[in-house]
């Protein structure tokens, strides 16, 4: 069926490696099943803190959402024995001249409990958080006290390591939730991609609950895949290829924080037309901004808009240059393959890359799919082109342009 509506035929332009690229970000996303437990975890923890003896009843202003779980960026885990995480700020109306180790024991007192209770086996206190553990995933809650003459949400959090004469404290400005909020004005979503994105998340969750019948029951709503912009997937592709990068070849190091990559990809949002060309833009701006620091023969700083000049995201990261350096190596290297790829591969080359960025299983499974449909497509009569490009109208299920041609009936795939 052919199609004159502007998206559409957009749509259906989309190259394979796009199509690829897509469907790899929705198997990537959170599952229902994790995102009804994470938001079950969030709201749990936050009525645990307010209830009757515990050390912070009636001190708790707000709490809110921060971190990819607040801008649509959180991904699943990416083996057996990681994990994912959600970060919440819990907004406390305690003084800002409070001691930070007053505040963040408070805190981590208020969450353990007594002996028996439900978090007190799970509990770890960290030098600006206390983190909770589940199975598969964890939860980090950071304390912060209003900064009234500052922006909305500007808060002071703490900082506090015990060192071997006492410990290293510190109160420093920050405002997540107006970082969330710039980042989402920056990378508003494209009528197109969600489109084409909302088809392919709906076709997957199809596809996982008819083999999952332990995930049949309902599950709250959550921020659909297909609202997210190219930049929103491309970040998330990016800490995809950052976590298995890292786990395989830097384990020992600090990973280049979240945060930093979606501070990189808001500036350089909106400037391109397909996904694939998002995800190597994205990290060529990215490589190009850490070298310019190298040149000068310092680390690279990145600042929240929200709250300029106080928040600096890189304040932990980069360490040092040598840190810098190995994470510039890396990117220089996902950034040919990704030139690779948008070049043109074999099947079985392609295949091999996507697995090596992004990991086996996501990547074997889309690469089954897309095989799977473009055969039953040319099987069925319906496969088509676009003449004098080549390109594959890779979504013929959705829309095929006017301007396509019909392929000849062979597979595409030699076999």
């Amino acid at each position: 069926m052919n199609y004159t509506d502007s998206v559409l035929r957009e749509i259906a332009a989309f190259s394979p490696l796009d199509v690829l690229l897509a469907d790899i970000a929705v198997r990537i996303q959170l599952t229902p099943t994790d995102h009804r437990l994470a938001v079950g975890h969030y709201h749990a923890i936050h009525q645990w803190l307010e209830r009757d003896g515990s050390p912070l009843e009636g001190l708790i202003a707000s709490f809110y959402a921060q971190g990819g779980f607040s801008i649509g960026a959180t991904t699943a885990r990416h083996a057996e024995d990681a994990d994912f995480d959600i970060d919440a700020m819990v907004q406390v109306t305690m003084h800002h001249d409070t001691d930070p180790e007053d505040v963040l024991s408070t805190l981590h007192i208020a969450i353990r409990g007594e002996p028996g209770s439900r978090y007190h086996d799970k509990t770890e206190r960290k030098s600006r958080c206390v983190t909770v553990k589940y199975d598969g995933m964890h939860l980090d809650i950071t304390p912060a006290v209003l900064i009234p003459s500052l922006e909305e949400r500007t808060s002071f959090i703490f900082h506090s390591k015990k060192t071997a004469t006492g410990f290293d404290k510190a109160r420093l400005v920050a405002n997540p939730w107006g970082f969330a909020e710039w980042f989402l004005r920056q990378t508003p979503p494209e009528a197109a991609f969600g489109q084409f994105f909302e088809r392919q998340s709906l076709d997957y969750e199809r596809l996982r609950f008819n083999k999952a019948e332990s995930e049949a029951d309902p599950v709250p709503d959550q921020d659909p895949a297909y609202r997210k912009s190219r930049a929103v997937i491309a970040l998330q592709l990016m800490k995809r290829w950052r976590n298995i990068a890292y786990d395989a070849r830097h384990a020992a190091l600090r990973l280049p924080p979240s945060v930093v990559l979606a501070h990189s990809v808001a500036v350089n949002a909106n400037k391109t037309s397909s996904l694939s060309e998002e995800l190597l833009h994205q990290v060529v701006s990215l490589i190009s901004a850490l070298e310019a620091a190298e040149r000068q023969g310092t680390t690279y700083k990145a600042v929240n808009p929200a709250c300029d000049p106080y928040d600096v995201l890189t304040d932990r990261w980069p360490e040092d240059l040598n840190s810098q350096r190995t994470f510039m190596d890396e990117l220089r290297a996902f950034a040919v393959d990704i030139q690779r790829l948008r070049s043109g591969l074999s099947v079985p080359e392609m295949r091999k890359t996507l697995e090596k960025l992004f990991g086996e299983r996501p990547a074997a499974d889309s690469v089954r799919k897309f095989m799977d449909g473009q055969v039953s497509a040319d099987r069925n009569g319906v496969a088509a082109h676009i003449p004098s490009t080549g390109t594959v109208a890779a979504v013929t299920s959705i829309a095929t342009p006017t301007y396509a041609r019909s392929t000849p009936r062979t597979s595409p795939w030699g076999d």
